[in-house]
């Protein structure tokens, strides 16, 4: 029966706390009795050895954003090596090796999802998350790559509103460079096939995000941050833009805060951040304004 190490502070045989682990045959042993407390105990961490005695080699981590999870990679370290080709070539051939013909759709679409979260700066966890939903939704199925490269862009999009990050659609397509019909046409794939058990569950739109992100754009100072805040709060609070895009709230907030501390910005700036129109942050702004007790000179 195997013994799990951590639970002993000392030998459960003769009460020694001389417990040391032999490398050589990789069990843990008793310096006092010789008693074997665990014989070739599993290890979950990463695995490092040298070859040669000279270049590190470490197996992956395991993430989503590969196709095998990171489970068959290995890193080598290239700058002890001399000749770097010759390695790079053994690489790619263990690369085509692990790939198998049904895994090659799911090998590309993340390279894709992996590209584009570069350019996007996306956290590392909405890209896992993405890396999951792209694999489900690409595995053993036969796309062509355009329709491959508008899923992993749709799958970012998704796993932002599932972990409650507002990024808009218009943005996300700007700034990567595609027509909106195709981040639609990418996100209407992936409903059809994570349809059923994996009906994906999103977060409600948090507008305080969009302030976050306007804010940052922006360049605006952490007082229209604070002020932006308390005015979006009172503006849900007097229920105003119930049913309507939480975008034009929270942007028409930044918006009267920037012009109440001196730091305006016009309406169409405000809109180009976030790919949304001005006249939709003119009607936030007239709401709140007409409702709350707030005099604005511009």
């Amino acid at each position: 029966m195997s013994v799990n190490i951590h639970q002993y502070y000392k030998c459960p045989s003769c009460g020694s706390e001389k417990v040391i682990f032999d490398p050589k045959n990789y069990t843990y042993i008793c310096e006092n009795c010789g008693l074997v407390l665990e014989d070739h105990p599993c290890s979950y961490g990463l695995e490092t050895r040298f070859a040669d005695n000279r270049v590190p080699r470490t197996s992956g981590v395991e993430t989503f954003k590969v196709h095998d999870r990171g489970i068959g990679s290995t890193e080598i370290d290239y700058k002890q090596l001399k000749d770097k080709t010759k390695w790079i070539n053994i690489e790619r051939a263990n690369k085509g090796a692990r790939i198998s013909k049904s895994e090659r759709i799911v090998e590309r679409a993340l390279r894709y999802l992996n590209m584009y979260a570069k350019i996007l700066n996306t956290p590392n966890f909405v890209v896992e998350t993405a890396g999951r939903i792209l694999t489900i939704a690409t595995k053993g199925k036969n796309y062509k790559s355009k329709t491959v490269r508008n899923m992993a862009i749709a799958s970012l999009f998704i796993a932002y509103k599932i972990h409650g990050l507002n990024r808009p659609a218009k943005l996300i397509a700007k700034e990567i460079g595609i027509k909106l019909s195709e981040l639609w046409d990418g996100e209407r794939r992936i409903s059809d096939a994570l349809g059923g058990k994996n009906k994906l569950v999103v977060k409600k739109e948090d507008p305080s995000n969009y302030v976050e992100l306007l804010v940052k754009k922006l360049n605006l100072s952490n007082n229209v941050r604070k002020l932006s805040y308390r005015i979006l709060f009172e503006a849900e609070k007097h229920k105003l833009g119930v049913g309507k895009p939480v975008v034009g709230l929270a942007s028409a907030s930044v918006y009267i805060a920037s012009i109440l501390l001196n730091e305006k910005k016009t309406q169409i700036q405000i809109a180009d951040c976030l790919g949304i129109s001005d006249v939709m942050i003119r009607n936030r702004y007239s709401e709140i304004v007409d409702n709350m007790d707030i005099t604005v000179y511009i």
